[in-house]
């Protein structure tokens, strides 16, 4: 299972933007399953989505936070989270990716994005 690990707000229409980002991601990964956890203001949270997937039988979860550096909530929040899930459930692997923001390939999609057609507004 593959985790989407976002901040959360406040804001509804910030939540939908998510969710549709979780669509876009699972037609685009046939076979995976794909969540959203947030870790504040929403839910569900890194432990639910964990808990959930461990009742279906889920052994394995890639954990990709949607930040743009490890510094903060990642070193700070999710990290120990992470921790305290593995104490919780031995025998299930939590996978702590790099934040999007830090992975090799983002530098890329912000120059595809910026030289793409303009968005709609």
């Amino acid at each position: 299972m593959l985790i989407l690990v976002a901040h959360g707000s406040r804001d509804p229409h910030w939540r939908g933007s998510l969710h549709a980002l979780c669509d876009n991601v699972t037609a685009q990964l046939p076979g995976e399953e794909v969540k959203v956890a947030f870790m504040q203001f929403d839910g569900p949270s890194l432990p639910e989505v964990v808990a959930e997937g461990v009742r279906a039988g889920e052994k394995s979860f890639r954990l990709l936070p949607l930040f743009m550096a490890s510094a903060g909530h990642v070193d700070k929040d999710i990290k120990p989270l992470v921790a305290e899930l593995a104490l919780k459930h031995p025998g299930v692997k939590l996978d702590l990716m790099t934040p999007v923001g830090e992975d090799p390939l983002f530098p890329s999609l912000i120059i595809k994005i910026t030289n793409g057609p303009p968005s709609a507004e």
